[in-house]
C-alpha cells in the first residue's frame, strides 16, 4: 500500500474553530466530502478495466471522510494489493509476479481454457518480469487534474463558515 499525504495550513479555519467548533467541523466535513467524492469519481474513471470490468479494481475504489474533530481527513484508495502496481506500474526485474491471478485473468479476459491458463499466465508473468508494466497513474492523474480546485475548496472553508454565521444558520 502507498499513501500520499497532503496537509494544508488553514490558519483562518483554526482561529474560527476556537470560537465555533461545531460550525467549522460541519463545513470542513462538507467540503472534504465534496473533494473526496470528486477525486473518487475521477480515479474510478481513470482505472483500467480488466477481468471484472466495473466490478474489478474500479469497483474497489472508495472514498471516505473521517475525523470527529480537527483535523478532518479524506481518503481515496483501494484495499486491493495490486492497485499499487496498476497505479505505479512495475519495473523489469528478476522476480515474476504471481502466476495464479494472471492465469485467472487469462481465462476470463482472453478466454483460454483452464488447462491452458497456467502456461499462458506463466508466459505473461515472465514478460512482465522482463519488460515491466506501465502504470495507469489513476490516483496521480486525478490529483493533478483537481489539485487547484481542491486547494480552492479547502481555503474557502473559512468563508463558508463566516457566511453561515452571518446568515444565522449555526
Amino acid at each position: 500500500m502507498f499513501e500520499t499525504k497532503i496537509t494544508y495550513n488553514l490558519t483562518d479555519v483554526r482561529k474560527l474553530a476556537k470560537k465555533y467548533p461545531g460550525v467549522v467541523h460541519e463545513e470542513t466535513v462538507n467540503v472534504m466530502d465534496l473533494v473526496v467524492r470528486r477525486l473518487e469519481k475521477e480515479v474510478v474513471e481513470g482505472t483500467p478495466r480488466g477481468v471484472g470490468g466495473d466490478a474489478g479494481l474500479a469497483g474497489t475504489i472508495f472514498g471516505e471522510v473521517s475525523g470527529t474533530g480537527m483535523p478532518v481527513k479524506g481518503i481515496v484508495g483501494s484495499p486491493m494489493e495490486y492497485a499499487v502496481v496498476v497505479e505505479k506500474g512495475r519495473r523489469p526485474g528478476k522476480r515474476m509476479p504471481p502466476v495464479g491471478p494472471i492465469a485467472l485473468w487469462a481465462q476470463r479476459k482472453l478466454g483460454v481454457s483452464a488447462e491452458e491458463a497456467e502456461s499462458v499466465g506463466f508466459a505473461i508473468a515472465r514478460t512482465i518480469a522482463i519488460e515491466g508494466l506501465e502504470g495507469a497513474y489513476m490516483f496521480k492523474n486525478a490529483w493533478n487534474e483537481n489539485e487547484r480546485w481542491v486547494q480552492d475548496m479547502l481555503y474557502g472553508i473559512a468563508g463558508r463558515v463566516v457566511k453561515r454565521l452571518e446568515s444565522g444558520a449555526n
